[in-house]
């Protein structure tokens, strides 16, 4: 015996020996076995009653500083718990008018506390309020370039256009209300800052005219009403709540009013239920399916245990892992339950190894050490999760490591406790078994068919692309897209611009920060591409600086200039010589004092730009989100401390680039833990390679077409192909150990029965409305349809040709 072959045969016999005797201790046992269990089954059903779970989506999120900080932001920031309701006029008989005396209802009917802020337009006294605020601070506003710009207007030339256009407008009958103002700002100083202040109130991001102080649109059958809830965008429970409480007032509108709502919730909601719809109806159908393929096949009504081993397995799992790590996320444990449905698969392999036997222990004990490294095979998978970056998959390790492990264990020593005697004529099941295991599947044709499949594929797999824009996987219904494209026909706003975010402990010093950037912005990408609330809320260092220019800019010889000047040019239109005595009257102002800036506290107009957080101040800007202007506005953040960008664009990439990042590391882990199993499994090189090829072609076939098919990897179907490559990986254990030691113990029946079972599901789900669920339906069906056919067609030829040549060899 050469000197390796004795400890590998020393190692399967320990193996061999210490699980068999643990599977004669449970025959012996039988009844205390089966009382235990069930005992242990009521204990943890009763303690879930006290496992707590979460539905955050920051589980299924990368560990990742940019898309932490831009989810931290969509949470806490006045854009993120947006609500807009649209209101159209379907009737003519109808006016703007009613459409106002509407939303005005409609805003005094919410529900407060979910909406403890609501806005349908800028009142007029918020801009006189603003514009007294300004003017009476007017020398502490103009900056150097407007100084320069009004030492331009002191001309002749300017000075008798302006008075000119002042005297026609005095003759208009506003012109009473004109009068105080003119002769207090005859240059028409204020205009600056007053189109600053509009300019400001345009930005909303939307194409609005004010009417009244209401958001109307531009052909006057529309007005808009902006809410901001309490509630959380990814809080499925409270979007729910949220929504009804709209919609029900929303129905309370007259007849001639149609209402669009517009919000992240409804996203949250619509996905959340046409996943529950998809499988609800999936379960049902892939349910009778399977009951009607183990009834008509298997015939047998202790089969029913197979589909019961999972289901406690996972009660056992949740428990546990609760007491591991603590509160779960429902995703988590609905994914991997999905994901325990693999160990159907032992309990099959063990039932048929069992099945119809007088005397099931040698061929339950044979079944041990596949099924048992088929399991630990799928555990190596789901422990290269621990090394993720998303949260959620170290909980999905646990939860679906426990289950694979209670549930091999069950179908191992308990199942075959619980199966039905056979009687004295083979069952429909025996025969079919026995005419499966007798037909010969694997030949030569069917190796050269696979191996050029595999090569072709092998060049497209390499160009299998990941999905950048998480929108795709969006399962939102039709109705609420419809009604967006609408809203945005309507408004504008086709796209979301990008966020600069200043966050400072201080207001001035996040002041101070603004105007740096502002300024660095202006240069960079230009005002008319920047929406920032700087040049309307200069900070103290900023006013006593241009207060001090002010007063030396307002020399004695340019205000005697500038009189000169409207005394001249003013008799021509009939002004007095003291009709502008006000203007200089007002000139030179108090110094500006410490901590005077009035600030955004209570104005609508400014909380889109400034807002007040538990650590300090957050100020806001705004920019097209296009990869040129998010390039230049990222180079100026990184030049200032406590600023970042929240950009879709950015955050798509990311995560894009960082679920590419987890996939390859996981993949290049998860396939070490594989082929070491298996190695451990056969402890003989040549047979491992040959278990390796179904997992292997599985990832080539699938890759390979995908790419042809132009499907994308998302992290949806990343988990659902990790799951296929582990259910390849049992197909090809099993099917090398048949190859080896040809023993009929019903291999090709059970991975023939699971391959059905899982195509049925799977098959089920390509047809699912949900995007996220269809591509897990179409990964699911083409990886373990390559590792079907490879395991039954490829791998005992493969076998059968290196035995030949090594007994070549020997001869």
């Amino acid at each position: 015996m050469p000197p390796l072959t004795a400890p590998i045969l020393r190692s399967r016999d320990v193996f061999d020996k210490y699980a068999g005797r643990l599977y004669d201790y449970t025959a012996r046992n039988r009844r205390p076995v089966l009382f235990i269990l069930l005992l242990l089954i009521f204990v943890s059903l009763a303690a879930l009653y006290f496992v707590e779970f979460e539905s955050s989506m920051d589980n299924i999120l990368p560990d990742n500083e940019v898309i932490s900080r831009s989810m931290e932001f969509f949470r806490n920031s006045n854009i993120a718990g947006k609500v807009i309701v649209s209101l159209e006029l379907t009737s003519n008989d109808k006016d703007i008018n009613d459409l106002i005396h509407e939303i005005d209802l409609l805003a005094l009917s919410l529900d407060k506390d979910l909406f403890p802020e609501v806005t349908h337009g800028i009142p007029e006294s918020a801009f006189a309020g603003d514009m007294d605020v300004m003017f009476e601070n007017l020398p502490e506003m103009v900056s150097d370039k407007e100084l320069s710009l009004i030492d331009g207007w002191i001309n002749q030339e300017h000075v008798s256009r302006k008075l000119r256009d002042s005297y026609l407008q005095l003759l208009k009958p506003q012109g009473l209300f004109l009068n105080s103002m003119l002769r207090s700002d005859p240059l028409g100083i204020k205009m600056l800052q007053l189109n600053k202040l509009k300019a400001l109130s345009a930005s909303t991001g939307y194409d609005v005219d004010i009417k009244d102080g209401h958001f109307v649109s531009r052909d006057g059958r529309h007005a808009m009403l902006i809410a901001k809830s309490v509630v959380s965008v990814t809080d499925s429970a409270g979007s729910k709540k949220m929504l009804a409480s709209l919609k029900k007032n929303v129905e309370a509108l007259p007849a001639y009013i149609r209402a669009d709502i517009i919000c992240g919730h409804a996203h949250t909601v619509s996905n959340e239920k046409l996943i529950k719809r998809d499988i609800v109806f999936i379960s049902i159908i892939a349910a009778i399916a399977m009951l009607l393929l183990y009834g008509v096949v298997i015939r047998d009504v202790s089969a029913v245990t197979i589909f019961m081993i999972p289901v406690v397995a996972i009660v056992f799992s949740v428990d546990l892992s609760y007491l591991l790590l603590g509160k779960l996320s429902y995703w988590v444990i609905g994914l991997g339950s999905t994901v325990a449905g693999i160990a159907t698969d032992y309990g099959t392999h063990v039932y048929f190894a069992a099945q119809g036997k007088d005397d099931p222990a040698p061929f339950v004990k044979h079944v041990i050490k596949p099924v048992s490294f088929g399991a630990l095979t799928t555990i190596a998978i789901f422990l290269a999760f621990f090394f993720s970056g998303i949260k959620g998959y170290g909980q999905l390790a646990v939860v679906t490591i426990i289950s694979v492990v209670l549930s091999t264990f069950i179908s191992i020593y308990i199942l075959p406790h619980l199966m039905l005697k056979p009687g004295g004529k083979a069952s429909f099941a025996d025969r079919l078994a026995e005419r499966l295991e007798a037909g010969n599947y694997s030949n030569g044709l069917h190796v050269l068919l696979w191996l050029f499949l595999t090569i072709a594929l092998s060049y497209f797999a390499v160009h299998v692309e990941f999905e950048r824009d998480i929108r795709n996987i969006d399962g939102t219904e039709k109705e609420i897209i419809d009604a967006e494209q609408k809203f945005q026909e309507i408004w504008g706003g086709e796209k979301t611009p990008a966020v600069l975010v200043i966050n400072a402990k201080d207001y001035e010093e996040a002041l101070e920060v603004n105007e740096k950037i502002y300024g660095d912005a202006v240069q960079a990408v230009g005002a008319e591409n920047f929406t920032s609330a700087a040049p309307l809320l200069p900070s103290e260092k900023t006013r006593k600086e241009n207060s001090e220019r002010w007063d030396k800019f307002w020399s004695e010889e340019r205000e005697q200039k500038l009189a000169g000047l409207l005394t001249q040019e003013g008799k021509k239109f009939g002004f007095s010589e003291n009709a502008f005595d006000p203007f200089f009257a007002g000139l030179h102002v108090k110094d500006v004092e410490a901590g005077a800036n009035p600030g955004p506290a209570g104005n609508a107009l400014f909380e889109r730009f400034v807002q007040k957080t538990d650590n300090g101040y957050r100020l806001i800007s705004f920019f097209p989100d296009t990869p040129d202007y998010v390039r230049a506005m990222n180079d100026i953040s990184r030049k200032h401390q406590g600023t970042y960008l929240v950009s879709a664009t950015v955050l798509s990439d990311t995560l894009s680039k960082v679920v590419s990042s987890d996939l390859k590391l996981m993949t290049l882990l998860a396939s070490i833990s594989v082929i070491v199993m298996t190695y451990l499994g056969f402890l003989n090189i040549k047979e491992t390679l040959i278990a390796l090829m179904p997992p292997l072609t599985s990832i080539i076939w699938l890759f390979g077409l995908m790419a042809i098919f132009g499907l994308t990897i998302n992290a949806a179907n990343m988990i659902a192909g990790v799951l296929a490559i582990g259910l390849s990986s049992d197909y090809g254990i099993f099917m090398t150990y048949r190859s080896r030691d040809k023993i009929n113990t019903g291999t090709i029946m059970a991975i023939a029965l699971c391959t059905v079972t899982t195509l049925i599901g799977a098959g089920v789900l390509v047809f699912a409305k949900h995007p996220a669920l269809s591509s897990v339906g179409m990964t699911m069906v083409i990886a373990v349809g390559a590792g079907f056919f490879s395991s039954v067609m490829v791998v005992p030829k493969l076998y059968e040709l290196t035995a030949n040549v090594k007994k070549g060899k020997a001869l």
